[in-house]
């Protein structure tokens, strides 16, 4: 060993040299004491001052904080147990200690407290909405009136008040036979009005009702609303006049309806996070009359009556949750007696308009949503003026509903599915001669005033191009399309009149027609089926019995008095349908010189050589006829009818 060894070195060898020979020698605790003697220092040496030498080498080998830290750790093991603290035996090595998980503190969340069921008070049930739905349909029928007269000045619109209570009404029975259980389910009840509001939707505001209904049935997942779901409830609202209305709604009507959601959405939208039902509702029903006011400012003084439904609705939500925790009521009141007030009749600067020349058309059928969505484009296309809404099923396919008020209901007709859906065509508003009036006539047996009252007529056409003639008439117009059923009986209830008049127009029609006389009859309505066998003497018998009458006319007078009507339109014409194997000579020896009008109704498609030789034919037979040709569009065969003096 030439060169110097450090003395940590030459300690650590002599020492586990002599352990080894002791070992085999039996001598270990003479020899390990002798050696700890001679070199381990004393403890009183431990203080005192190490050598230049030591210090150098102390310095060149420092072990790291780490070993020095275990270093530490071992001796204080070793002197305890008496041990030299060098290599005498190894360390048997343990397995790391399993750290505990540390639990993070569970921090108070306002929406997730909001949302726990254990809070009753803060929760909206099904038996809350139960109740707020019976409140609703008695603020509807106590509004009906003033409603009514807010669409007075309407040239689009019409009758919002009665249309939201037959609506409603329909709303409110399917809640009343909900069993008990629904009191406890706010997601069923919520379904049944949905489904009840598409199924008796009348009018726009039905189907914004309907629109509504089916929004908030979409987001209630569970079996009761707390504030944040209501709040995001009430809020969905926004979507519904982009949802259902088409645009020419917004551009020829003033946009109060949008501009009261909008409103409404933004007082919620201020809401602080830690929110009540009765803040929530208190802020939706001022908003909702600040909208309604500066929305008839902005219209000159005409109010919107769809609007005023909802801040009726919204008004009856904070009566409903005044009766239930006890509070002051008179929400309701107060928004009656404002609706009252807002009726534009009040203002004698403004004059009611005379007639409306618009038709209603309305269609119920089933189709999948990219087929309606593209019937949506094609009327916004078209520039039609109505509404459109329908609940869909996990596929897409479902119960749809569109009502449109036009002029020309063959265009929307033939936009409309061919293979499924009920078309129904209603008359433009009366005249306003037949608006009931402070007339001076009374019966004397009965002591009411007397007015004209135009009879109940329900017809059936294949035509659509008859079905605006006979809507113009007066008349509750049905086009019969093959091989799709048709449920008239809750038409002619919604007629309101204890006779009706119906007329088929083919034979299928007619039988269909008396299966209804008995059913009608327990609904206490006389129904007459006249005995039209075509379009074209549904067309004549339909202007007989559309006449208007007295409204003291009792029923049995009046059956007897459109069944003459009926039988005398049949008597003044002839009708015959004609195709190319049809002997034209044999149609101009029929037409004789006391017929004063001839009409060829055209099919869907006909060739118009064989209408050119229908007119001869005629010309031939009375010189002086008039012909009168109308496009019906029909997939039968044309018509030709032929009116006598």
């Amino acid at each position: 060993m030439g060169e110097e060894q450090p003395l940590a070195d030459l300690f650590s060898f002599a020492d586990f040299a002599r352990a080894s020979r002791a070992k085999h020698s039996g001598e270990v605790g003479n020899s390990f004491s002798s050696s700890k003697q001679e070199y381990l220092p004393s403890q009183s040496e431990k203080t005192k001052k190490d050598s230049p030498a030591q210090s150098e080498k102390k310095a060149k080998t420092a072990p790291r904080p780490r070993q020095r830290e275990k270093t530490k750790k071992n001796t204080n093991s070793y002197e305890t147990t008496g041990s030299t603290g060098l290599l005498d035996f190894e360390v048997p090595s343990l397995p790391p200690k399993a750290a505990k998980p540390k639990t993070k503190r569970n921090r108070e969340n306002v929406a997730s407290a909001l949302e726990s069921t254990e809070r009753v008070d803060l929760l909206v049930t099904g038996r809350n909405i139960r109740r707020w739905v019976k409140m609703c349909a008695q603020v509807l029928q106590a509004g009906q009136r003033a409603l009514d007269a807010m669409d007075r000045l309407s040239e689009l619109d019409s009758d919002t008040g009665s249309n939201a209570l037959f609506t409603w009404d329909k709303v409110a029975l399917t809640v009343a036979s909900l069993p008990v259980s629904a009191d406890r389910d706010a997601k069923w009840v919520l379904e049944a009005i949905a489904d009840a509001a598409l199924a008796g939707a009348r009018g726009m505001i039905g189907i914004v009702l309907c629109e509504l209904a089916d929004i908030a049935a979409g987001l209630t997942d569970s079996a009761a609303l707390n504030p944040v779901q209501l709040l995001k409830v009430l809020r969905s609202s926004r979507e519904v006049p982009n949802r259902c209305l088409l645009p020419a709604v917004e551009t020829l009507d003033p946009p109060t309806l949008s501009g009261l959601i909008e409103e409404v959405n933004a007082e919620l939208d201020t809401q602080p996070k830690q929110m009540s039902i009765e803040d929530i509702l208190s802020r939706a029903w001022l908003s909702s009359q600040v909208a309604l006011v500066e929305g008839a400012e902005e219209n000159h003084g005409r109010p919107d009556a769809r609007a005023a439904v909802l801040m009726l609705l919204i008004a009856a939500m904070v009566e409903t949750y005044a009766l239930e925790n006890h509070q002051e009521a008179g929400a309701v009141n107060t928004s009656l007696q404002m609706i009252r007030d807002m009726v534009p009749a009040s203002n004698q600067r403004l004059e009611a308009v005379s007639r409306l020349n618009s038709l209603v058309l309305t269609w119920r059928g089933q189709a999948d949503n990219s087929r309606f969505e593209q019937l949506r484009t094609q009327l916004e296309e078209n520039g039609v003026y109505g509404a459109m809404t329908g609940r869909a099923d996990m596929l897409g396919i479902g119960s749809r509903i569109l009502l449109v008020r036009t002029r020309h209901p063959r265009r929307v007709i033939e936009l409309l599915p061919d293979k499924t859906g009920m078309i129904l065509t209603r008359p433009p508003l009366p005249v306003a001669s037949e608006i009931p009036t402070s007339s001076n006539l009374v019966s004397l047996d009965s002591s009411r005033a007397i007015r004209p009252v135009r009879p109940a007529v329900l017809a059936y056409t294949s035509s659509p191009g008859l079905v605006g003639d006979l809507a113009n008439l007066g008349a509750v117009v049905v086009l019969s399309r093959q091989g799709i059923p048709l449920e008239v009986l809750p038409v002619i209830a919604e007629m309101e009149q204890e006779v009706v008049s119906v007329l088929p127009c083919n034979q299928l029609a007619a039988a269909e027609l008396a299966n209804l006389v008995r059913p009608a009859k327990d609904k206490g309505i006389e129904l007459l089926v006249a005995p039209t066998q075509d379009d074209l003497q549904v067309l004549e018998v339909t202007r007989a019995l559309t006449q208007v009458v007295s409204s003291a006319i009792e029923p049995p007078e009046l059956l007897q008095l459109q069944r003459s009507r009926a039988f005398d339109a049949l008597a003044t014409q002839r009708t015959w349908s004609v195709d190319t194997k049809t002997p034209f000579e044999l149609l101009s020896s029929a037409v004789t010189p006391t017929d004063v009008q001839a009409r060829i109704l055209i099919g869907s498609g006909e060739d118009p050589d064989i209408i050119s030789r229908v007119q001869t034919a005629f010309s031939q037979g009375s010189p002086g006829i008039r012909i009168e040709l109308i496009s019906g569009g029909q997939s039968g065969a044309t018509l030709v009818g032929v009116l006598s003096q």
